[in-house]
């Protein structure tokens, strides 16, 4: 299938099927003992939340004053309080700081979609995914403001994302494959894979230079401006097993 048919197939879908999505029920509610983690273990993770949170911070503050390439892991430590093997405990390295901020968002991607019903066309699923996950992601307002402008202006720190990035698309086209129950050698879930991190790319980095409080209609115009666009391409352009 050409991918001039595979989106516009999918543009379809998301015409037809988005105003289902007004009656959807919420979910079952977790028990309050199984939602509620044991006085230790809550203590535990608050502390660890704690030092993290303070690396991260600290981290953050010094790569906007004085340049990624210009911090050492010592110096973020120092600043946060905390020894050089301590910093080693909750991160790889220092450009892990940032990654893993991006990790806690694909995470949250990946969570989205994988709890969209089966029988939502994967344009739709997508669309359906992406408006919670980003509205989490903007919860954090100003680290994800110093993240984005940090991303913008320096290159070795993009390419210490880009195996994140490679990672976040390889289980989201497995995860869609399963939806789809694609065969092997299908391009369709890689494809898919690829629209939906870029989506994601594209609306936090849109949010980042309007700062919109409707994240449903920024994603919405996202995707139908891709709608758009697949609609100009020719019918006859298919290049399918050639």
């Amino acid at each position: 299938m050409a991918l001039s048919d595979i989106v516009n197939t999918l543009c379809y879908n998301f015409g037809m099927d988005y105003h289902q999505e007004l009656n959807s029920t919420p979910p079952e509610s977790i028990p309050f003992e199984q939602a509620i983690p044991s006085a230790s273990e809550s203590l535990k993770l608050r502390k660890q939340q704690v030092v993290r949170s303070a690396l991260q911070d600290a981290a953050v503050e010094l790569f906007l004053a004085r340049g990624f390439e210009n911090v050492t892991v010592e110096e973020i430590a120092h600043a946060a309080g905390v020894s050089r093997r301590t910093f080693f405990r909750y991160y790889e390295s220092k450009e892990d700081v940032m990654v893993a901020h991006s990790e806690r968002l694909g995470e949250l991607l990946l969570a989205e979609l994988a709890a969209r019903p089966a029988e939502e066309p994967p344009l739709l699923a997508i669309r359906n995914a992406l408006v919670p996950a980003v509205q989490a992601a903007i919860s954090e307002r100003q680290l994800l403001r110093d993240a984005v402008r940090l991303l913008r202006g320096n290159s070795p720190l993009r390419r210490a994302m880009m195996e994140h990035r490679n990672r976040l698309e390889e289980r989201i086209a497995a995860l869609m494959a399963r939806r789809m129950g694609s065969v092997p050698g299908d391009k369709t879930p890689m494809l898919l894979a690829f629209l939906t991190r870029a989506l994601q790319d594209s609306a936090v980095n849109a949010w980042y230079d309007h700062e919109t409080a409707d994240i449903a209609g920024l994603v919405d115009e996202l995707v139908s401006r891709l709608c758009a666009v697949v609609a100009d391409v020719p019918a006859s352009f298919n290049r399918a097993g050639k």
